[in-house]
């Protein structure tokens, strides 16, 4: 995963230099990972990057002419917005460090572009770093007596033999809940996510950090004035014209294709050719299905990945551990098994990584949460969602009442609700009709989705054009309703790649055309052919909705290795979960009399797994 890792220790108490080797080698993954940096022992400090040997190839760090400033940094910029400072004609790394030397704290604001950037500035006596608006550059970061360590991986910040590894409770009872973390937590106490938008500053003459915003949603300017028509035409432009400057440079270009609509939309409004698109998935499933489709109307150069079991996710668990040290479940590893082709076939891939919400998805934009009728409706209508929709669904609070350890149980007792209220009320302050999702975009996109961007960066570059601040600032200051329902995002692909709004969406098989017409009668045909297949003989082909069917993975294949590790004394012992509960939840899966289970079960393994490889 590429990013900036560092250690600054006034009290002298750790050897910063052997301690920054330890973590570049922690944090290098594969033969081509790429590491450098520097060390400063009358400060007793030390900095590095990392990467994958694609983005960033000017040696790091970079340092002013005085040589008392140096800077560090991951990602790339698409616009600066200064006069006189344009982007190509310098390497990032040194529009960077000219741009904080002229306007201090406030160089941030003027940056475009997916990054994290470290800075020692010798003359104030202080690191500075920051990332961009929305985070896609992950830092984990921990300030505790006095010490700032720092790195794109948490277990960059475990190579400190001295930091005390305490479980957060809290974070426990949101992962078997939601699948995933709330706000910045982490699995260990003193460890924390730095927020988008944000520069940490760390003042070595006090041995203090501190967390300074410089963006937030509420800086997005509400535009209710804005009519249908005019909000197509805007997004479709500001969408095609981050797509253009994110696929037309020296880097190959790729596309991880599904039969969604996200994917294909980029695929469809890249210009430039030959483009290569990839699928992966069973070959009876919808996904591989429609993206062949989708690919043949492009005419992009198509490579299709079979899964026709589970045995990959034996091959790459560890590496997909290793990658996301837990935040991430075992049965959320898409395409991990494909990425040593993509690194033959791409650079860089532009993922639709949340584009629906951004375009407007109807399962974050609806009444319940935008209509709520206090803050009380809002809190209850989302923890649900994040429980039991958003994801597999998760433990419930009767099972949550069976799941632990009579010791541990008492102390989890409401504790997932009441820190999802906490980290709520951060938002309400917020439009009533965004800021659930916005709430969403923070704590569901970016601590579970954005993981596959974590494990993805480790074979090749990634770059999101949904996330073009133009384009974001845009589709926020319409009203929700505007945007619900994908009305919006059907009209724009229809307006921009007529051609790929006759392929069905593999959500319902629906085109996602906004001709009513047409959308409608082909409606109603895949509804008639359901019911007969139902109702009458299964005469039409059908095909599954999933690209891997987890479920049978876990009856089949994957049971041994399940079994061996929800029941290993090893865990037994901890005290953490009761054994017998545990029994109850496979056996209840294995008995095929419940869909989902596994949305219950798969978080238990890997919170195990994250506790054996970065706890014990």
């Amino acid at each position: 995963m590429s990013g900036v890792f560092g250690v600054a220790d006034p009290g002298r108490e750790v050897d910063v230099c052997l301690l920054k080797d330890r973590m570049a080698v922690a944090l290098s993954h594969r033969d081509w990972f790429v590491s450098e940096g520097f060390a400063d022992r009358e400060h007793n400090l030390a900095m590095g990057r990392i990467g994958i040997g694609i983005f960033n190839t000017v040696p790091q760090p970079i340092w002013n002419s005085a040589h008392m400033v140096a800077l560090v940094m991951a990602g790339e910029f698409y616009d600066v917005d200064v006069p006189g400072a344009q982007v190509g004609t310098e390497p990032d790394e040194r529009t960077a460090l000219v741009l904080y030397e002229r306007l201090g704290d406030d160089f941030v604001n003027h940056l475009n572009g997916a990054f994290i950037i470290a800075i020692w500035d010798a003359t104030r006596n202080r690191i500075v770093i920051a990332n961009d608006r929305f985070g896609l550059y992950p830092l984990f970061y921990t300030c505790r007596a006095g010490r700032l360590v720092f790195a794109p991986e948490m277990k960059g910040i475990l190579c400190d033999d001295a930091f005390p590894r305490r479980l957060d409770l809290a974070a426990l009872a949101q992962y078997v809940r939601f699948q995933h973390l709330l706000g910045q937590r982490t699995f260990f106490e003193d460890i924390e996510l730095l927020p988008p938008a944000s520069l940490l500053i760390y003042d070595l003459s006090v041995a203090s950090c501190r967390i300074k915003p410089y963006w937030t949603f509420g800086d997005i300017l509400y535009r209710p004035e804005v009519d249908f028509g005019e909000a197509v035409e805007e997004a479709g432009r500001l969408l095609r014209r981050a797509i253009r400057r994110l696929s037309n440079d020296a880097y190959r270009p790729g596309v991880y294709l599904s039969g969604g609509l996200d994917s294909r939309t980029i695929l469809g409004m890249i210009e430039r050719r030959p483009v290569v698109s990839l699928t992966y998935g069973a070959s009876a499933c919808r996904d591989v299905y429609y993206a062949r489709q989708i690919a043949k109307a492009v005419g992009s150069d198509h490579h299709w990945f079979d899964l026709a079991d589970g045995r990959w996710v034996k091959e790459y668990v560890g590496f997909h551990l290793d990658l996301t040290e837990g935040f991430h479940s075992w049965i959320h590893a898409h395409g991990i098994s494909t990425l040593p082709q993509a690194r033959q076939l791409m650079d860089v891939n532009l993922t639709g990584w949340d584009g629906g919400t951004v375009m407007g998805h109807s399962d974050s934009i609806e009444p319940l949460q935008i209509s709520a009728v206090d803050d009380a409706a809002l809190a209850v209508r989302l923890f649900y969602l994040f429980n039991q929709a958003y994801t597999w669904p998760s433990i419930t609070e009767e099972e949550e009442s069976l799941l632990y350890c009579e010791a541990v149980r008492r102390k989890m007792q409401g504790l997932a609700f009441d820190s999802f209220r906490a980290e709520l009320s951060r938002y309400l302050n917020y439009r009533s009709d965004v800021r659930g999702e916005y709430f969403y975009l923070h704590n569901h996109c970016r601590r579970l989705t954005q993981n596959l961007v974590t494990f993805t960066r480790s074979h090749v570059e990634v770059r999101f054009p949904f996330f073009d601040y133009d384009l974001f600032d845009f589709l926020y200051s319409l009203p929700a309703q505007v945007r619900g329902h994908r009305t919006l995002y059907r009209a724009v692909i229809q307006r921009e790649v007529p051609w790929l709004a006759y392929i069905p969406y593999d959500h319902d098989e629906f085109l996602p055309t906004t001709r009513p017409l047409i959308r409608g009668v082909h409606a109603l045909t895949v509804r008639l052919r359901r019911r007969f297949n139902r109702h009458l003989r299964p005469i039409f082909s059908e095909r599954r909705t999933l690209y891997a069917d987890y479920e049978g993975y876990l009856r089949g294949e994957l049971r041994e290795w399940a079994e061996g590790i929800l029941f290993n004394p090893r865990t037994a012992e901890r005290g953490i979960f009761n054994p017998a509960f545990l029994h109850t939840l496979m056996d209840r899966h294995l008995s095929g009399l419940e869909e989902w289970m596994i949305g219950k079960i798969a978080p238990i393994m890997t919170y195990e797994m994250m506790l054996r490889r970065f706890y014990d």
